[in-house]
């Protein structure tokens, strides 16, 4: 992969970070995009310890036109991209009939309309050149129907089903999507931010570090691989069994202490935010 060209969305926290290091380690020149400026203000003794290219921008996922704004980024720093990594995620981990239509439509966004439109406008050029991989960064949360995530979950498995028609469609030009599942990541990601914030505990003998998912990004470019499960023991079996036994989601989740912990976690977004609520 060495001198080639990638973006990186969500890349200044937690498993972005890392992707974003692996790859840097292989000689890639990246532009890492993430919400807030100052974020991205902590990678930057990358720019000093690399021997690549490494350039930011700072852009809302969210935005109508955030698509667009990466892909004229990525032009003005990098001239063509030969790889995208779709990492970038938002989950407000709350009972679904308290969320409202914004918030839904957020979600999203920023989890699947995003990706898929930047894919769009980035594939001429990979077609062109007859190169291109794009990675999706999804989630077992749809398949084993995961507590409180009803617009993540659909997000996530949305990406799946894109990263495996595209890369139907389009791998005879040497241009591919794969998908990696994620379970719960220990030390970064949006479960680790949870536990952080509410202080709450998890079982982590069902969590993954978040340097086995950087290397799965890599090895999915680097060996065209469809579709790479990260969690730990047997989890393609695992993923398997959901998909043929959809209730066994549920008693998975009861198992592992996931329905009680994200009850929990449910109960501390909802009172957070009331508490915001009646200090306006």
């Amino acid at each position: 992969m060495e001198a080639r060209n990638a973006i990186v969305t969500g890349a200044s926290y937690g498993i972005g970070e890392h992707i974003a290091r692996a790859l840097a380690a292989r000689r890639v020149n990246l532009l890492l995009v993430a919400r807030w400026e100052a974020a991205l203000a902590r990678l930057e003794p990358e720019r000093r310890t690399r021997h690549t290219k490494v350039e930011f921008a700072a852009i809302d996922l969210g935005g109508p036109r955030a698509a667009d704004e990466v892909a004229q980024a990525a032009a003005t720093e990098l001239g063509t991209v030969d790889v995208l990594v779709n990492n970038a995620a938002v989950e407000l981990q709350r009972r679904f009939h308290t969320l409202d239509t914004d918030e839904i439509e957020t979600v999203l966004r920023v989890d699947l309309i995003t990706p898929i439109v930047l894919s769009r406008l980035l594939l001429p050029q990979m077609l062109e050149r007859g190169y291109g991989r794009i990675v999706n960064i999804s989630a077992i949360a749809g398949r084993v129907g995961f507590p409180f995530t009803e617009a993540y979950a659909a997000s996530k498995d949305g990406l799946i089903a894109f990263s495996r028609v595209l890369r139907n469609d389009y791998r005879s030009a040497d241009v591919s999507a794969s998908a990696i599942v994620l379970g719960a990541v220990r030390d970064a990601g949006l479960g680790q931010r949870t536990l952080d914030e509410t202080g709450l505990k998890a079982n982590t003998a069902f969590m993954v570090k978040p340097d086995k998912v950087a290397r799965a990004v890599v090895r999915a470019i680097e060996r065209d691989k469809a579709e790479i499960v990260v969690m730990p023991g047997p989890g393609r079996l695992m993923k398997a069994l959901m998909d043929l036994f959809p209730g066994f989601g549920s008693a998975m989740n009861r198992i592992s202490g996931a329905e009680k912990l994200m009850s929990s976690v449910a109960d501390y977004r909802e009172a957070s935010r009331h508490s915001v609520r009646m200090s306006m």
